[in-house]
């Protein structure tokens, strides 16, 4: 069974994959950097970006998109997940209790993934939705 303990880490995107009922991969994708952190105390903070974004024109030095165009905003963000809070193990599961996030509609929901090891590799996989189709995404311990 696994731990709060087992969690523990910094682990980076290997990519997604869907896999339908029957166990089949019916989508798999490597088109992004993500990262993800476990600390000891329960904490999660989770960052993932598509690959091949462009640079602001003029960030001004910035850390965050306050210099971006509506344009580069609108680019930038696309297909990013920024998350982070505190989690808990229960059953086989991690439970993401999202306490700030880039999504608002994200904050105060729980997100719960199952969870494998292999070695370094961790997939966290979500419940399956109505047409049996589970989305894994997949990570390596860093």
């Amino acid at each position: 069974m696994v731990t709060k303990a087992d969690m523990v880490g910094v682990y980076r995107g290997r990519g997604e994959q869907v896999v339908d009922a029957g166990g089949k991969v019916i989508h798999s994708a490597n088109t992004s950097s993500g990262q993800i952190m476990y600390t000891a105390d329960g904490y999660i903070g989770v960052v993932s970006t598509p690959a091949g974004r462009e640079n602001l024109a003029n960030s001004g030095g910035r850390t965050d998109l306050g210099g971006a165009t509506a344009e580069e905003l609108i680019a930038a963000t696309r297909g990013v997940t920024c998350y982070a809070g505190r989690f808990e193990v229960k059953d086989g599961e991690v439970h993401h209790h999202v306490e700030m996030a880039l999504n608002p509609n994200l904050i105060g929901q729980t997100m719960i993934r199952r969870v494998e090891f292999d070695g370094p590799d961790l997939t966290l996989s979500a419940r399956p939705d109505a047409q049996g189709n589970v989305r894994k995404i997949l990570w390596r311990r860093v």
